[in-house]
């Protein structure tokens, strides 16, 4: 979900060796190219050397297949199509366009990984219709990372109004959820996140509390458990409660996405004074199972506070 702090781990993980982050790619066709965004690097995405040579590889340009994906992408994985994807059962027309947007991505992610010299592409979606329907790309080694902050802390970030997206040139407003939808929204979506989880060969769950008190520790046990162990040395930009973090090529996400250099971690627990009580009895209250299971909530609950990075 998104304000679950994805961009700071998304940043970190793209820092390591043979490793790069490439933000937020379901937003690539449908914002990032078509409203010239800025990209990490702080040039509008047209004028950006990394993602020019990205797009010449894998489409000899982005202009046409921005165009035809933008098009398909509504009609292929919106969330009303997770049943279809998971269950194969779908029109043969849906079926060809899903292998039309499928082959597209499989030659996107191939040609961020040539372009940047990488093995591992991080790609910071937060979508899991998109992550349902990668899944049939034979070709594509997918590693699951679900990254969960407590509930009453997404609803409380999102329910602040008037914030501007950074990567946008014309100061388009970030929108926001009423508290009692967020929930909603959170639950259904770390209800798929978990079924996703089961099914891949590797996956695993961060809660974004603990990448912020405790991150190198934190890293090395998702990392482990997703099959890519951290090599000795690799994570020497993670400090105890910081992180140094060069400029990067990703696109979309939060504002710290133009954040550089050394980056302190701290607890924020914001939302339990500025979240309204009736709000936060209703978040809790929808979300309460998960928040058990995850250890928010509950006699055996760990610390609640939530985390998030000094840059809000």
């Amino acid at each position: 979900m998104g304000r679950s702090g994805s961009t700071l781990l998304e940043r970190t993980l793209g820092t390591l060796p043979g490793w790069h982050n490439a933000g937020e790619l379901n937003a690539v066709f449908s914002r990032v190219a078509r409203q010239d965004q800025r990209c990490g690097c702080g040039t509008p995405f047209s004028s950006c050397d990394f993602w020019q040579a990205v797009g010449q590889q894998a489409f000899g340009g982005w202009s046409e297949v921005t165009a035809e994906m933008s098009r398909l992408q509504p009609r292929v994985v919106r969330q009303r199509y997770v049943p279809r994807l998971v269950s194969g059962v779908m029109s043969d027309d849906a079926r060809r366009e899903l292998g039309v947007y499928l082959e597209c991505h499989d030659r996107l992610y191939r040609a961020i990984a040539d372009v940047a010299g990488a093995e591992v592409v991080v790609d910071a979606s937060k979508s899991t219709a998109q992550l349902f329907a990668l899944r049939r790309i034979a070709s594509l080694d997918l590693r699951v990372l679900n990254l969960v902050r407590d509930s009453r802390g997404v609803a409380n970030s999102w329910n602040k109004p008037g914030l501007v997206k950074p990567q946008s040139r014309d100061g388009e407003s970030m929108g926001t959820y009423s508290p009692q939808r967020l929930a909603v929204l959170w639950s259904a979506l770390q209800a798929e996140s978990a079924m996703l989880c089961a099914a891949a060969p590797y996956a695993t769950r961060m809660r974004y509390e603990d990448l912020v008190s405790d991150p190198r520790p934190t890293l090395e046990r998702a990392l482990e458990e997703v099959g890519l162990p951290a090599a000795p040395g690799s994570l020497a930009h993670v400090g105890d409660h910081s992180v140094e973090l060069p400029a990067s090529h990703g696109v979309a996400g939060s504002r710290t996405r133009f954040t550089t250099g050394h980056v302190e971690l701290r607890l924020d627990d914001a939302w339990r004074s500025s979240l309204p009580s009736a709000s936060r009895r209703v978040v809790t209250a929808v979300t309460w199972p998960q928040l058990v299971s995850y250890g928010y909530a509950g006699r055996h609950a760990a610390d609640e506070r939530t985390g998030t990075t000094a840059w809000r």
